[in-house]
């Protein structure tokens, strides 16, 4: 495949506010601005990636005319190397920056048979074993919460501030 005679308006695409109708396969995608290519990606489901991506926020703010190209690809394990070559082709705007959006990554160590379960719902469902344990943790941390048995801490950085203070005061008054 040459990649350079790859052009993102030619291949098939939804407006952004559409990707609920992307069809479920593994991809190259494109997240187009008019003819402007803004970031380039991967993905086993494309469906599913564009439904939860993790720079959706940043997608929508830019504009209300964004689309999503794709370049279907049945080899999976040619995607990186596909979107690696892309992404020094088009050079997107934002991918190698920083999202501000960005969830934050937590490491798990879990039992092998636990694991095994937990990578076979994921691939019954046909998605990554890591988004399916994200979305496990919040869906618990959500039920906790709602049965009260998650308490919330919120305290501004004024009454933290304010804590400190009083506890080095006591400290000196003793």
């Amino acid at each position: 495949m040459n990649l350079a005679k790859i052009n993102p308006l030619n291949l098939p695409s939804l407006p952004l506010n559409e990707r609920s109708h992307l069809p479920k396969c593994s991809a190259i995608y494109f997240v187009m601005q008019g003819e402007d290519v803004l970031y380039i990606g991967k993905t086993t489901n494309l469906a599913q990636r564009l439904t939860a991506h993790n720079r959706q926020k940043q997608f929508t703010k830019l504009s209300s005319d964004i689309c999503i190209a794709w370049l279907e690809c049945n080899d999976t394990k040619l995607l990186k190397q596909i979107e690696e070559a892309l992404i020094d082709l088009f050079k997107p705007l934002l991918n190698g920056t920083t999202n501000p959006d960005a969830s934050k990554r937590v490491n798990l160590t879990l039992p092998h048979i636990v694991y095994e379960d937990l990578e076979a719902w994921a691939e019954y469902q046909g998605r990554p074993t890591a988004n399916l344990a994200a979305y496990l943790v919040e869906s618990a941390i959500r039920e906790a919460k709602e049965k009260g048995e998650f308490r919330i801490l919120e305290k501004s950085n004024k009454e933290t501030q304010n804590e400190t203070s009083s506890s080095s005061k006591d400290k000196k008054d003793k």
